[in-house]
């Protein structure tokens, strides 16, 4: 197809259209400078700073998104460690294929060591990459001002703030940017035959994939490109597909023989691994995607489970104002260009169901949102083109004003809500860095077993002990936490070496997502049940169908023995812990509250 405009054409031409949008990106994205480190950001640091590791880790340098291996022997060395959960699942799996993406931390480490600001220059610096190949695209394959529309609203897009601001999802920007240069490279081969641009495009989705696994959700574009614009026939249109096809299926099979996947857990889920947990989940996610993607809603927030149908209600209300306003000005589209909307927004559809399979969240959104830039791009403009004052188009223009309002005017609002989010985030880690700094002996620290009876929420949870290690503090010999609930539970001493964990009726442990990372809901825990951590021993009292409500922890030494080390967290601070006498009365945690 041939897009370009005629020199006599009115308005601005593309290149300055092209600069705004890039401009635009760079400028929203200086507002995630500031971000910080979170969460696996950590672990990559620690690794590249060949720190000494608390139990062996299956990171390496550059292979820092292998985190779970799946192999029970491996897991039970972490979690005796306390890496892991105590209720960790033996064959819980987290490893992602990412070695070009590895690599690029390592170039950081290199040339700025600790300069976290530094880290977030580079990152922004892919964004702006991945807008210019989307220009490129654009332009090959939409008439000029429609690429303009496009461009500018794929640069501005809100959800992007999310990818762009945590320095561990910049191999998600690589990714998509080598993605859309390899479509480009295949429209080229198809369209002009240009010689050598099979094997570039090759090139290009071979270095995605060693990026990320973001590459793989853009095999809906192709394959909705060859099915509504490709030349040629049907058996012409397949065929042009097997080398790309031969790439892919290369590439799974290695992926698997090399271990990487996701299993035993609730956050990544494998569509081909347990195909029926994954079509189940999308119906909680797959809505959420929809209503970030056409009403920039806080696709977050279903983090919450309790958030879930409120989503889903958000998402058909987005996709019927979506269509609704579509089919309204869909008489105004050219022949030429409902082609390509199809495409677009086919391949943009199909592509949320595969970027919903990880944890659910903004960032899932990158790649659906290319088609979804196309998609709105037509619908605001035809709209603004065919205003009247008839009904059917003042209702459109009203329609399509509801959507200029959440897409286009709101996003520097979710640029900087976004950056804030994640510069608190990364404020508190330094906060409960500071905590465990002021309650913790750093001389007596590596001679004791470090015993966290809560925590002030999952995350904290989860990565407390990995900032600290990554920051390269005195380690104990193992950091045990026992719950991650920061509510209400009970504490009570049961025998000489032994506590109970218990809460409040109608709670559960084990229920919150970032729980379910370790163990997912099809891999329960039972009354009985019990973990042995090689010093301490966790026990199943009592449990439902909904999870476990008491749980008891018997260590191989008394309570008093100076080689456990008791804390708790209380009124968002870390305080020791001393064991009540034998028959005392139990006492009430609480991460955020006083006494």
């Amino acid at each position: 197809m041939d897009t370009t405009s005629s020199p006599t054409s009115k308005g601005w031409s593309f290149r300055r259209y092209f600069w705004i949008s890039v401009a635009a990106a760079g400028l929203l994205s200086l507002l995630t400078l500031n971000s910080g480190l979170m969460f696996d950001d950590y672990v990559w640091l620690g690794v590249w700073d060949n720190l000494v590791q608390p139990a062996p880790l299956a990171n390496t340098h550059f292979d820092v998104y292998r985190t779970a291996t799946g192999i029970p022997e491996h897991t039970a060395a972490m979690s005796h460690a306390g890496i892991f959960p105590w209720w960790v699942e033996p064959h819980v799996k987290l490893a992602f294929f990412r070695p070009l993406g590895s690599a690029m931390y390592g170039l950081d480490h290199l040339l700025y060591n600790r300069v976290v600001l530094a880290y977030h220059v580079h990152s922004l610096l892919w964004y702006v990459g991945l807008v210019m190949l989307v220009a490129l695209l654009f332009r090959r394959v939409l008439p000029t001002s429609l690429a303009a529309f496009a461009l500018f609203l794929f640069a501005i897009n809100g959800s992007h703030a999310a990818v762009v601001g945590w320095l561990s999802y910049r191999v998600l920007l690589m990714s998509m940017l080598f993605g859309t240069l390899g479509i480009w490279f295949h429209i080229e081969w198809r369209e002009r035959q240009r010689k050598g641009a099979l094997v570039g495009s090759l090139i290009a989705f071979a270095l995605g994939l060693a990026s990320a696994e973001t590459t793989l959700i853009m095999i809906p574009y192709m394959l909705t490109y060859e099915a509504f614009i490709g030349p040629g026939n049907r058996a012409q249109r397949i065929k042009s597909l097997i080398p790309f096809g031969v790439l892919m299926a290369g590439y799974f099979v290695m992926y698997r023989a090399l271990g990487y996947g996701a299993a035993h857990q609730d956050t990544h889920l494998d569509p081909f691994g347990a195909p029926a947990q994954w079509f189940t989940a999308m119906f909680d996610r797959v809505p959420a995607a929809i209503a970030g993607l056409t009403l920039s809603a806080p696709v977050d927030y279903i983090l919450d489970s309790s958030f879930v149908p409120m989503f889903r209600l958000i998402g058909l209300g987005g996709l019927t104002l979506f269509s609704l306003v579509l089919w309204g000005v869909w008489p105004l589209v050219e022949q030429e260009e409902r082609r390509l909307v199809k495409w677009m927004l086919t391949g943009s559809f199909l592509s949320t169901w595969l970027a919903s399979s990880p944890l659910a969240g903004s960032r899932t959104l990158l790649v659906p949102s290319l088609g979804m830039a196309v998609g709105l791009a037509v619908v605001l403009r035809a709209a603004w083109r065919g205003r009247a004052r008839a009904l059917r188009p003042a209702l459109v223009l009203v329609g399509a004003g509801v959507l200029f309002l959440a897409d286009v005017l709101a996003s520097p609002y979710v640029w900087t809500q976004t950056a804030n989010a994640y510069q608190n985030m990364s404020e508190v880690f330094l906060r409960v860095h500071k905590r465990y700094e002021e309650a913790l002996d750093l001389k007596e620290l590596p001679n004791q077993r470090l015993v966290v009876l809560n925590s002030p929420g999952g995350t904290i949870g989860i990565y407390a002990s990995v900032q600290w290690w990554s920051t390269g503090m005195p380690l104990p010999k193992n950091w045990w936490v026992l719950s991650y609930k920061a509510e209400d539970q009970e504490v009570t001493r049961t025998g000489p070496n032994s506590i109970e964990l218990s809460l409040p009726k109608g709670q559960h442990y084990l229920n919150m997502l970032e729980e379910r990372i370790y163990r997912g809901k099809n891999y329960p825990v039972a009354q009985g049940d019990e973990f042995d951590m090689k010093g301490m021993k966790a026990r199943i009292v009592e449990a439902d169908a909904e999870g476990p409500t008491r749980i008891s922890f018997t260590f191989d030494v008394p309570l008093e023995d100076p080689s456990l080390k008791f804390v708790h967290w209380k009124n968002r601070k870390v305080h020791t812990w001393t064991p009540p006498t034998l028959g005392g009365p139990g006492a009430t945690l609480n991460a955020l509250k006083a006494d």
